[in-house]
């Protein structure tokens, strides 16, 4: 499966908007007691990275099927065209 590179950019920046909300969520105030923080806000992490997602999908015009629209149709081969005297 080919994904093309646009593609993945806009993937891979959606996962790393998505760690670092992650990470800036985790409460430290347990840290001197644990020695582990709380965990992050699981649900404002995949919302970042699923906003994120949509956002730069849609500024960069990406599922919305232009790519498919731009390529031409293939052309019928030359003897299915009828000849001009029949």
């Amino acid at each position: 499966m080919h994904i093309p590179d646009q593609n993945a950019l806009v993937v891979a920046v959606a996962c790393v908007v998505a760690y670092v909300v992650y990470r800036r969520t985790q409460s430290y105030k347990n840290v001197a007691l644990t020695g582990q923080p709380d965990r992050g806000d699981m649900v404002a992490a995949l919302t970042a990275g699923a906003a994120t997602l949509l956002i730069l999908a849609f500024l960069f015009g990406l599922g919305d099927g232009s790519a498919e629209a731009e390529q031409p149709s293939p052309k019928p081969p030359a003897s299915a065209e009828p000849s001009p005297g029949h």
